[in-house]
């Protein structure tokens, strides 16, 4: 969404801890179910603490962003803003959601988890990560730009309410609903940090927040995790502490720096990483127990960094064929008009 316009660091950093933590939790249960790693305390406290918040992270930073460059108050907007969202996402949640169900298929022996058919796949139940993509769709198809502050404490509400039906009313079977009652609120959330200025009112006590608030977080994940503690909202809770203490420190700790020349690298290739690592890690970790090799040192250094230096390199491969990197960043391409037509390519461009 932001493609050539100037970037918020912050924005960038927080992409890139969620990427981080969506990659390490898809590797580490691969290799559990797999049988090369143990499954230990540790594997099941991080694995069901980062669920809380990890994929809430990229739906924050998308909230923020759409707020930031969008504006959708009228039917008119709302039918641009749909078709653009349904080429931005669209065109990569089918491209690769196909590819992962074709590998899934053909290796259907050696994967961990059997998949549907592709009707299934692609339109009632999508695959992890790509749910995520299929989602954000929806809330981009039924949630407005605020005008207003007054307008944004509307949407909370509203965000918050669907929260409690997802939590108190039972999960919807139509997965679309159920995904978008589940996470609209982090969606909002993100909207309402733009409204709110938090970039310009951080300030030094918000470091020292966040602080406090990954303490917090940590201890009582803890806690949770050793008690079995599955009380209704437990996990949302601590999801809303996590991504505070991240959002906030991130802020905070980049307010008035520059990138870090690691962070930048990585944020220019999230989406590459977050969209192909399993297409990397899922193959190579079949390859790995095919030849013999089990040593569970082995798979985490070679698995850790196929999951990172395949997308990266696939993603400057494609950029340097013509047009092939379409399937990544559609709206590179594609300029549309008022009347919501596709005028041509536009190399080069983002919207």
């Amino acid at each position: 969404m932001q493609g050539a316009k100037e970037r918020e660091v912050w924005i960038d950093n927080v992409k890139v801890i969620a990427c981080i933590l969506v990659l390490s939790g898809h590797f580490f249960q691969s290799m559990v179910k797999s049988g090369t790693f143990p499954e230990n305390h540790l594997y099941l406290w991080f694995n069901r603490t980062i669920y809380c918040f990890h994929v809430p992270l990229f739906f924050i930073c998308s909230g923020y962003l759409y707020q930031k460059y969008s504006n959708v108050e009228d039917l008119w907007s709302w039918k641009t803003n749909v078709l653009k969202k349904a080429l931005s996402l669209g065109v990569p949640y089918f491209t690769f959601s196909i590819a992962t169900w074709v590998l899934k298929t053909l290796f259907s022996g050696s994967v961990n988890e059997e998949t549907g058919g592709l009707f299934e796949v692609l339109f009632l139940k999508p695959t992890s990560p790509y749910w995520y993509l299929y989602c954000l769709f929806f809330m981009f198809l039924i949630t407005p730009t605020f005008r207003s502050r007054g307008m944004a404490v509307g949407g909370a509400a509203v965000a918050l309410s669907f929260k409690a039906v997802s939590l108190f009313g039972g999960a919807s079977s139509i997965y679309a609903i159920a995904s978008v009652l589940s996470n609209e609120t982090w969606f909002i959330g993100g909207m309402c940090l733009y409204m709110a200025d938090i970039q310009k009112k951080a300030g030094r006590k918000t470091g020292g927040i966040s602080a406090i608030a990954g303490v917090l977080f940590l201890v009582l994940s803890i806690i949770v995790y050793e008690r079995d503690i599955r009380l209704t909202g437990v996990d949302f809770l601590l999801g809303a502490i996590a991504c505070g203490a991240i959002v906030t420190g991130t802020i905070a700790l980049y307010k008035d720096r520059r990138q870090d020349r690691m962070f930048g690298f990585l944020a220019a290739y999230t989406l590459p990483i977050f969209l192909m690592h399993t297409l990397f890690a899922a193959p190579m970790r079949i390859l790995l127990l095919k030849v013999g090799i089990r040593n569970p040192v082995v798979h985490f250094a070679i698995g850790i960094g196929i999951s990172f230096a395949g997308p990266i390199l696939t993603a400057k491969m494609m950029a340097g064929i013509a047009h092939l990197d379409f399937f990544l960043y559609p709206n590179k391409y594609l300029k549309m008009d008022s009347r919501f037509r596709i005028s041509g390519i536009q190399k080069g461009k983002y919207d």
